[in-house]
This record gives structure tokens, C-alpha cells and sequence, in this order.
């Protein structure tokens, strides 16, 4: 059945309007043109959608019935431009987001924050990954955005969103669980659990040159911070871990501040691709390039 948009427009017209005239004065055209468009749309759908009164014109109840479904179609219709245009500016869409465990407790919450206040009407859909593995989902167009370790390879572009200090995690049952001064690293005699140069190169470089190469060489390592945590507890040795993790509160793990001299932060970053095809994406990347640090403790 073919039936054009001018028809649909010209019967919703006459509908509101109940009166040939000033439905075509409302479409800036004459009488007799839209007449022909309601006759025609009526030999089409084979049936009588007005009632012609001396006064005007009567909508028939298969004129209620079509009158419903045009509203439909004409208000979808006027959105799909809005829409069209909203997608290419960013507006609307998916951001597919991921991040390191560690970066969960420092900066999600704040970076979905910002999706809200910024990006109302994008979806998020989040993938945790470690660093290496975020770079490879991004080099990949599987994921739109990640928030990594450094370094980040050249063919990125990133904006630094965090900055926290290391502190010690230590046994409950540790001499060190006790002090209540700031803790030099040379105080610390037990092993450490460490971080794995491939699935966290960035913290194991940081720690190994703040411990000792020797030392840190030998101890357990480990690319996720919970399953650190569960060595520490069990009395494996110490560990150095940014401070957003305490907020974890493990049961039999105690957190103790460094010595100045031994202090040390870490950092992390938002990092997109710049040929990532996503307006979403690059309409966060502009506001994050905007705001301030999202956390620093």
C-alpha cells in the first residue's frame, strides 16, 4: 500500500482541525490539493476516514483508528533526525569502558560520575582487564576506552585522572601491624608479595626500584591486588599497595603509612585510541581533557 508522508500529514491536519480550510491554511497550501490528498488516501486504505459536515469535517471511527498510528509514525519521524544528529555529536550511544581491579576502587566511581553528568544518555558497559590486556582490547576497537598504568604505547592518547601514595599492607599479626609512626622500608625484613612484571609492569618496576631489585626478585608475585591481599593475610610477607585499596577493609590485613623518604605514588590514566570511530568516546575524552584530576589522595 503506498502511502505518503504528505497524506499522513494532510489526515492528522484535517483530524485536529475538523475543517478542510484551516487544515490547509495550517499546511500554507489550498483546499483542493488537500481534498484530493484525503480522497486518495481513503481509496487507498478503502475506507471513509471523514464525515463532510456543513460545518466541517467529522472523523469516522477507522479515521480514530489511523489517526493514532499516524501520530506515531509523524512524532517518530521528527525524532529520528534529533536522534541521527544527537549520535554523531556524542550524545547518545555506548561507551564501552574498561579497567584494572585497582582502578576500580580509585577512579570508577568518579569516571561514571562523570559519564552522568556529562553523557546523560550514554550507556556504559565496563570490562575489568589489566593494563596489557586493555591496550590490546583498544588496538582492537573491542573496548572504546581504558583506564591504565603507564607507560602507555605512542599510538594513544590518554590524560593522567588519578594520583595516589603507596602505603604498606602488612599481617595483622605483624610487629609492623602495631607502629604508629610512618614505616621506613628498611624496617621491613619479611618478604614481600609483589606484582607481576607482565600482568602489572608498571607497580612491579615501581616497587622492585623502591625495595631492591634483590629483594623483591624472590619474593611471590601476583597480578591481582585481592589475591595479594589473601597472601598477606595468610602471613606471606608485605606488600606495597596504593592506598584506594584500603577502602577493601580485608580481614587480617592492617595498612601502614611509609616514611617520607620512602614515599611514592602511583598513577593512572584514561586512554582511547585515537582512531576509535565512537563520537561518545571522543566527547568524554574532550570533557576529561577539561576537568581536574578526578582523585589524588
Amino acid at each position: 500500500m503506498d502511502l505518503s508522508l504528505q497524506q499522513l500529514r494532510g489526515f492528522v491536519a484535517v483530524a485536529e482541525e475538523q475543517h478542510f480550510g484551516r487544515a490547509a491554511a495550517r499546511l500554507n497550501m489550498t483546499q483542493p490539493p488537500l481534498t484530493r490528498q484525503i480522497q486518495a488516501l481513503e481509496r487507498n486504505l478503502g475506507v471513509v476516514l471523514f464525515e463532510r459536515t456543513g460545518r466541517g469535517a467529522r472523523i469516522t471511527a477507522a479515521g480514530q483508528a489511523l489517526l493514532d498510528h499516524c501520530r506515531r509514525i509523524l512524532a517518530l519521524l521528527d525524532a529520528a533526525p534529533v536522534a541521527a544528529r544527537h549520535a554523531a555529536e556524542g550524545r547518545t550511544g555506548t561507551l564501552r569502558l574498561a579497567f584494572t581491579a585497582i582502578g576500580a576502587y580509585a577512579i570508577l566511581a568518579d569516571v561514571l560520575d562523570l559519564v552522568n553528568r556529562h553523557l546523560p544518555d550514554v550507556s556504559v558497559e565496563l570490562t575489568e582487564l589489566v593494563s596489557p590486556d586493555q591496550f590490546a582490547a583498544l588496538a582492537d576497537l573491542e573496548v572504546d576506552m581504558g583506564l591504565v598504568r603507564p607507560p602507555i604505547p605512542e599510538r594513544y592518547r590518554s590524560v593522567l585522572v588519578h594520583s595516589e601514595d603507596l602505603v604498606l599492607a602488612v599481617p595483622a599479626g605483624h610487629a609492623l601491624a602495631r607502629a604508629t609512626e610512618p614505616v621506613p622500608l628498611a624496617d621491613v625484613a619479611d618478604d614481600y608479595i609483589g606484582y607481576s612484571p607482565e600482568g602489572s609492569r608498571y607497580l612491579h618496576d615501581i616497587c622492585a626500584a623502591m625495595i631492591g631489585v634483590d629483594r623483591y626478585a624472590v619474593s611471590q608475585l601476583t597480578s591481582q591486588v585481592p589475591t595479594m591481599l589473601a597472601l598477606v593475610r595468610a602471613g606471606l610477607g608485605c606488600a606495597l599497595v596504593p592506598r584506594s585499596i584500603m577502602t577493601m577493609g580485608v580481614h587480617g590485613v592492617r595498612y601502614r603509612e611509609l616514611a617520607p623518604a620512602d614515599a611514592h605514588s602511583v598513577t593512572l590514566h584514561a586512554c582511547w585510541s585515537p582512531d576509535s570511530p565512537n563520537p561518545a568516546l571522543h566527547r568524554l575524552a574532550t570533557v576529561l581533557t577539561r576537568e581536574p584530576r578526578l582523585g589524588v589522595s
